[in-house]
């Protein structure tokens, strides 16, 4: 049973069936994302483009902030903000009728259809006209550009200087161009800053399949965005990474993820190997210190050492990378370990590759619902920090403390 406080908003079955065209846009790739924070962002997001280009013509007005508004999209309850400007004289088109809180049945379908399946700037442009959003071809076209652009902003903030730990992972898709599908890689990257909170930090689209000079580019653009110190690194052992995470973060620990290594072993053991080795893994996870781990790790590598000699090779030279959420407070030590966190974007857009037939039909319709599903994340269940978190957040951040604190202090011994 779920216990999200913001449930999906699906139909309510004891009520009135809503008309085709609305069920149709609601499995066009939402998964199972809350509608109301999302419409409520694509509402915002609009009105504020509508009133940039309504200032844009105005040379005697300016803007003047926003105001919060309840509205209801069919059954569907909505917050947005809305933007003002000085004189009034500005009212987004979207906005239903003055003192009317509903939107008529037509609007919902179309909203609905927009966030649903925009698949380019020229489909967004179409369903922004179809309902009713008034102003010039240029006018639609920065609207409809503004509701794409907003989402990508992520890609280029300045970052906190200090992390407690970074989450890399990447995401194999298709996307349709032209008459052809291409192979694409989404590179992601969340963060977990010193109040708890997570946060992704890079969610970045490339064709072609996952390669070293992308995650290059990505990490050194942290870098260029601010990003300097970092307790923890968690990635998976794509081959050649974790020298690159080692180089450009020389102070982080770096956690390759047990649950790759998991399913690494089923690769290169046979199907009863594979079973035991994974099972005297987990029993791994929960060792009293590292120094026990170790033992048990050198152990395991080898009972299994002569049934494949390379795997057991290449795993020990790593071991201390398989074992270094081991040095962090038990309450957290499980969500250390792996890339998980990075899995709850991912598995929200595999339901959208799914539920679009295994492709996505455009790159702005990757990009649209690569946003979506990220705001959905940080505006939900990612807006506070996980209790496990928040437990451990005293000792993280003294771990945090020591160990930037030396590094200080060894530079200003060394320049003295």
């Amino acid at each position: 049973m779920s216990t999200d406080p913001n449930p999906s908003l699906a139909p309510n079955p004891s009520s009135e069936p809503l008309p085709a065209e609305v069920q149709q846009a609601l499995a066009a790739g939402l998964g199972n994302f809350s509608l109301r924070e999302l419409l409520g962002l694509v509402l915002t997001t609009l009105g504020q483009a509508e009133r940039q280009a309504y200032l844009a013509r105005s040379c005697t007005d300016k803007g003047n902030g926003s105001y919060p508004r309840s509205l209801k999209l069919g059954s569907i309850p909505l917050q947005i903000e809305v933007p003002r400007t000085r004189t009034g004289g500005f009212r987004p088109t979207l906005l239903p009728p003055p003192y009317q809180r509903d939107y008529p049945e037509e609007t919902q379908v179309l909203l609905l259809a927009l966030l649903a399946s925009c698949r380019s700037l020229n489909a967004a442009k179409t369903a922004l006209r179809r309902i009713g959003l008034s102003g010039s071809e240029e006018d639609l076209e920065a609207v409809a550009r503004e509701l794409l652009e907003e989402l990508e902003l992520r890609n280029t903030r300045p970052l906190d200087p200090d992390l407690l730990a970074l989450f890399l992972d990447a995401k194999y898709i298709e996307v349709k161009e032209g008459d052809r599908l291409r192979p694409a890689s989404i590179y992601l990257v969340v963060g977990l800053g010193r109040d708890g909170k997570k946060r992704v930090l890079a969610s970045l689209f490339r064709f072609g399949r996952e390669n070293l000079e992308e995650w290059k580019n990505v990490l050194r653009s942290l870098i260029e965005r601010g990003l300097r110190r970092v307790l923890l690194v968690v990635h998976d052992d794509f081959s050649g990474l974790l020298p690159i995470t080692r180089s450009l973060f020389p102070q982080a620990d770096i956690q390759l993820c047990i649950v790759h290594l998991q399913r690494n072993a089923k690769s290169h053991l046979s199907k009863t190997d594979a079973t035991e080795f994974n099972q005297r893994l987990r029993a791994l996870k929960t060792a009293w210190s590292p120094e026990v781990a170790a033992a048990q790790f050198e152990d395991l590598s080898q009972r299994f050492e002569s049934r494949s000699s390379v795997f057991i090779r290449e795993i020990r030279k790593k071991r201390d990378h398989y074992l270094a959420f081991l040095n962090y407070p038990d309450t957290i030590r499980r969500s250390l370990s792996t890339t998980n966190v990075v899995e709850a974007v991912n598995g929200q857009l595999e339901i959208m590759r799914r539920n679009s037939g295994g492709y996505f039909q455009s790159q702005d319709t990757l990009k649209l619902k690569l946003g979506l599903a990220v705001t959905q994340l940080e505006t939900g269940r990612w807006r506070r920090a996980a209790t496990s978190v928040q437990n451990a957040l005293d000792q993280f951040n003294a771990l945090f403390q020591s160990r930037f604190e030396k590094e200080e202090s060894s530079v200003q011994t060394q320049n003295s």
